[in-house]
């Protein structure tokens, strides 16, 4: 494994600076949350009877975040698409749908975006621009700009918080500055603890790598927050670490998947970790199931890791389990000597679709 505390050579490796944007979190979040409180020409959210937000990979997985944020107190129904549609026949004029899309050139979305016009719905568009930006003043969507320039996978602080934001500005959501205020507060604390300069032995997200080097990570997450924080590890250790990687939720994972563990042990005993992302406000019945499956579960793996969430607010604790652990993936794809930047296979995807 590199030695992640030789910044001069993770550094060397890292040719986009996916450390600093990642690093660079809280700051974005900052900037997302000052950004939407002047978007202009939003829809009225007086009426509005359902949420739908569509979106692909790390611009869909925003809305799962603010959607495990604010569903319990949320009073209309919410529902996130990741595909090409067509959308459900109860999408209509009083739905206000999303359209997530950091490039503005995903395929699925802008299909998705298309189907929500001809529907009349109200439609705002997140994204740093492209065909889907172009596109809003002529289809009669609203526009909340986000920077370019990033991977799409680093924007998730700027596509979070400006779903989030544009909700509270539509009168749609509570407000939660208050909860903002202690997020960033948390967030400065993490990314002050895990970056690069300090000690993988003081170092919580450096060591959660090097417990993940050379094995397939498992993922469980408690329904809800540690769901979402759970599949986004899940796909953060697959676009940075560029290693296999699951996920699964409690307790649904409880009436099938545990009976998986009764057989090859001695292929999972050595070559899976794991990886438990636990809220520290969980139901006291979901922690219940958390201890009882490491005790059916640990002697089939090689390790059993423990990452807890920080903060108070519902906010707080999701964006706080994100930020430690999309700075593990970065640094297990460094570890393994890898530019955790470049995502060749996807690439290569879009370029066999687009031949076809």
């Amino acid at each position: 494994m590199i030695d992640l505390d030789d910044v001069e050579a993770i550094e060397q490796l890292d040719s986009l600076g996916i450390l600093d944007e990642v690093e660079a979190f809280p700051q974005q979040c900052r900037e997302a949350w000052r950004r939407v409180a002047g978007a202009e020409d939003l829809p009225s959210g007086a009426g509005v009877d359902s949420i739908l937000v569509v979106g692909m990979g790390g611009s869909g997985i925003a809305g799962d975040f603010v959607q495990a944020i604010v569903e319990p107190a949320f009073p209309l129904p919410w529902r996130v698409i990741k595909g090409y549609g067509p959308l459900p026949d109860w999408v209509g004029r009083n739905t206000c749908v999303f359209v997530m899309s950091y490039s503005g050139q995903t395929e699925e979305t802008l299909a998705a975006f298309e189907d929500a016009v001809e529907r009349s719905s109200r439609v705002v568009i997140i994204s740093s621009g492209g065909a889907l930006g172009g596109m809003a003043p002529d289809r009669g969507a609203a526009l909340v700009t986000i920077p370019g320039g990033l991977q799409p996978r680093a924007s998730l602080g700027y596509l979070t918080l400006s779903l989030l934001g544009t909700l509270r500005r539509m009168e749609l959501a509570p407000d939660v500055t208050q909860d903002i205020e202690e997020a960033m507060e948390v967030l400065d604390r993490i990314a002050a603890g895990c970056g690069r300069h300090v000690s993988a032995g003081d170092n919580p997200a450096k060591t959660l790598a090097g417990r993940l080097y050379g094995r397939i990570p498992v993922i469980y997450g408690g329904y809800g927050l540690g769901a979402a924080a759970a599949q986004r590890f899940k796909t953060d250790l697959n676009e940075y670490g560029k290693t296999p990687a699951f996920y699964n939720v409690i307790p649904e994972l409880n009436h099938n998947e545990i009976v998986g563990w009764n057989r090859l042990g001695e292929i999972t005993s050595s070559n899976v970790v794991l990886v438990l992302l636990r809220d520290q406000h969980e139901d006291e019945r979901i922690a219940m199931r958390f201890s009882a499956c490491v005790r059916l579960i640990a002697g089939q793996v090689s390790d059993v890791v423990e990452v807890y969430s920080e903060g108070r607010s519902p906010l707080a604790r999701l964006l706080s389990l994100a930020l430690i652990t999309q700075l593990a993936a970065v640094y297990l794809g460094l570890g393994y000597g890898i530019d955790p930047g470049p995502v060749e296979a996807i690439e290569k995807l879009k370029s066999e679709l687009e031949n076809d």
